[in-house]
């Protein structure tokens, strides 16, 4: 089995100014596509074939190792969503995409569009075709899934592979690559619920025998369920491959991203059972979900919530013989991020009004990466041996201006949300502007030692200096504070896997990872100080094909272990201390059956019991035993699809259901469970396919997560439909 051998540019006026071009482009390319017969290619055939999920990943993607190491050899789960789940399944965004993942979930808090909670954790890391995202809690977007080929999702800790952080695993999102074989055009366009458009275009242009490019454009706007919440996003991504010898390849990707939403939504107010017009049971606690306000805005009039970013990435791969190959990572990012808002707003029992809070933030960030690395594929002694060593940097200049206040309050029923005060002394109390630079070393290992033909063992090992230089101006008191910090982490694992008979192995392995208790670039002095949080995790698990190839079935068991956490002294409360710590363990399980040719279904299911070991609020309170913001305990579903042959209509249909979490971990307010179903029928139209799709076609109310205040939530989209038309030619 384990024989095979290695195998500022952009800005929001310019994308402004090029929509009604590829809005024009999008519709001349449908109109084209379904045109006159003969001067088509061949029409594209739609079958219930179950979505590949079960593509090994490309070496030089590849989420879970840099020993290009197939899904067979990998002792950890992990997750791949392809280009075909996403088109048949209709995941337009990352949060739809997240969601569709056994055991992950996923939604939306005003700094962090798109967070992710797995595995009773929501330190997540993010890559972009295997370049990590410095802080990619500041970086997170919920970006269109149109740019993307397919998404990887690594399950545990990371931080061996990809440094301090990412407890609960990472996501490795890849663009849609060069291909030298042949040209090719893809489009896409969709009108649904909302006055939501979605739209698409991309080309594969080969410019010579070992050289092509690649280029995709997406674009989406809507409306918005919620009064006054319309939204777009842009995203222009591409890349440019070079294989000038056998031996050299080079690639060089740009992607550039925008996105802007006016007044956005930032979630629904608990009220009083007393006061709500119609109270529902979505929360309970004490405090209700009042199904009346559904659609209404609590944020200002002029609220504003952008990001403009551009990432430039180069990688040279060189085969230096039959043995060795050097690799060269090489990344530069930047982005602006605003943020003019009231976010926060609280049910006031004396006046019967939501007191509101105000927001100012602005983020201008440039980081740079380099990593270096070899990688050898031979043997040792009669065994086949795999190692790679290699050097990262990673450097981070970040500016913020962060404005703290309050504005009018408002009626929860009839709001009259008035304009964002102005950004002075008196309207904003707490005025700061913080300047940051991080900058990171570290060295990293990895090996994968055959002890048998179908007996593997994979290590590694990886240690970090990181160093933090930072200046704070508090615009109230006109003080500076000037202060740095350095961190040191260590982080290794080990893992086993074994091959009972080529189409089923067994794995294990255990993690030790280190991840910072706040980003870095935001830390105050007496946060700065703290060390870094150590985590530990062991994970077991089989990955079988059986029924001649027609069941895939994954299932794993693990915990994880997060310790010196910050939480407060039970003696004095009112002190932050560390010492804190968490636990999560649980098990997931996917499983997917091709029943019939035109007939395929997959069933997944995840159980998590998630819960402070060791914590105490800032009132005193114990909160051990309480389980963190944002985790849901259990998670399954099931989807399925298939092909009337005669008529090639492809009916499909999924059930997801996610169970309850709670607003906060002093965990007052518990959000129910809530089982939505989505349906969708297609057929071939043209060189494409035809699809009407419905979503939570029992619209059914219901919360899908928590912002910053405990009593706030999130409340989930009503029913829907969109007719869309996806083609490739």
């Amino acid at each position: 089995m384990f024989t095979d051998p290695l195998s500022r540019p952009a800005s929001h006026s310019a994308l402004r100014f090029l929509r009604p071009l590829w809005l024009g482009l999008a519709c001349s390319a449908t109109s084209l596509a379904i045109a006159d017969e003969s001067n088509q290619l061949d029409t594209v055939s739609v079958n219930a074939s179950v979505p590949d999920q079960n593509t090994d990943p490309l070496p030089e993607a590849a989420t879970a190792s840099r020993l290009g190491l197939s899904m067979r050899e990998t002792p950890a789960t992990v997750d791949i969503i392809g280009r075909d789940e996403i088109e048949q399944e209709g995941l337009r965004n990352l949060i739809e995409l997240y969601r569709n993942a056994p055991g992950v979930s996923a939604g939306n808090i005003p700094g962090s569009p798109a967070s992710v909670s797995m595995r009773g954790f929501t330190d997540v890391g993010y890559l972009f075709n295997g370049t990590r995202a410095v802080d990619p809690g500041l970086m997170s977007r919920n970006m269109n899934t149109w740019n993307l080929e397919r998404v990887e999702i690594l399950k545990g800790p990371a931080s061996v592979l990809n440094g301090t952080g990412a407890l609960a695993g990472s996501i490795n999102l890849i663009t849609k690559r060069p291909d030298v074989s042949a040209d090719a055009y893809d489009g896409m366009l969709s009108y649904g619920s909302n006055d939501t458009v979605n739209l698409g275009l991309g080309i594969n242009k080969v410019l010579t025998d070992t050289a092509a490019l690649r280029a995709d454009f997406s674009h989406d706007e809507s409306d918005g369920f919620v009064d006054d919440t319309n939204s777009r996003t842009d995203a222009f991504t591409t890349s440019l491959l070079l294989t000038p010898t056998d031996k050299l390849t080079l690639s060089f990707d740009l992607d550039l991203y925008s996105d802007k939403y006016s007044t956005p939504y930032q979630g629904a107010p608990l009220l009083p059972a007393s006061v709500a017009h119609d109270p529902s049971d979505v929360v309970s606690g004490g405090l209700v979900l009042d199904e009346s306000i559904r659609d209404n805005n609590y944020n200002v009039e002029n609220g504003i919530m952008e990001s403009d970013s551009q990432w430039f990435r180069a990688r040279v791969d060189y085969q230096l013989n039959e043995n060795w190959k050097l690799a060269n990572e090489l990344g530069f990012y930047n982005a602006d991020r605003n943020w003019a808002n009231s976010e926060d707003f609280t049910y006031n029992t004396g006046t019967g009004q939501l007191d509101r809070l105000t927001t100012i933030i602005t983020h201008r960030q440039k980081s740079a990466s380099e990593r270096f690395f070899a990688v050898y594929d031979g043997k040792l002694g009669e065994r086949r041996h795999r190692f790679t060593a290699g050097v990262d940097f990673r450097y981070t200049d970040f500016f913020s201006e962060r404005r703290f206040g309050t504005t009018t309050s408002v009626d929860p029923f009839n709001p009259n949300r008035g304009e964002l005060p102005s950004d002075n002394a008196s309207n904003y109390p707490y005025r700061v502007n913080y300047d940051s630079i991080v900058t990171t070393q570290g060295v990293f290992l990895e090996d994968a030692l055959n002890l048998t033909p179908n007996w593997l063992l994979v290590g590694g090992a990886r240690y970090d200096y990181s160093d933090l230089d930072r200046r704070i101006d508090d615009l109230i008191t006109n003080t500076r504070t000037d202060f740095g910090q350095t961190y040191e982490s260590f982080s290794w694992r080990l893992g086993t896997i074994y091959d009972l008979n080529n189409n089923t192995q067994l794995f294990a392995q255990y993690n030790r990872a280190a991840t910072p208790i706040t980003s870095l670039v935001l830390s105050s002095q007496s946060r700065a100080g703290f060390d870094l949080s150590e985590g530990r995790s062991m994970e077991a698990g089989v990955r079988t094909n059986f029924w001649d190839r027609r069941a895939t079935l994954t299932a794993a068991v693990y915990r994880i272990d997060q310790d010196d956490i910050l939480t407060r002294d039970p003696s004095n409360p009112a002190l932050t201390v560390q010492g804190g710590s968490q636990r999560s363990q649980g098990g997931e399980l996917d499983l997917t059956l091709q029943l019939l040719p035109q007939w395929w279904l997959r069933l997944s299911a995840a159980h998590v019991d998630a819960k402070y070991t060791d914590l105490t609020d800032g009132s005193g309170n114990d909160l051990t035993g309480n389980r963190p913001t944002n985790v849901p305990d259990d998670t399954y579903a099931a989807t399925s699809a298939y092909t009337f042959s005669p008529v090639s209509l492809t009916v499909g249909g999924a059930i997801r259901h996610t169970g309850d979490f709670y607003t906060s971990s002093s965990n007052d307010y518990k959000v129910a469970s809530r089982t939505l179903l989505d349906a969708w029928v297609s057929h071939p139209l043209g060189k494409g396919t035809l699809t009407l799709r419905g979503r939570n076609l029992t619209d059914e109310f219901y919360a899908d997560w928590s912002g910053y205040s405990a009593t706030q939530v999130y409340v989930g989209a009503p029913r829907t439909v969109e007719l869309g038309w996806t083609g490739h030619f």
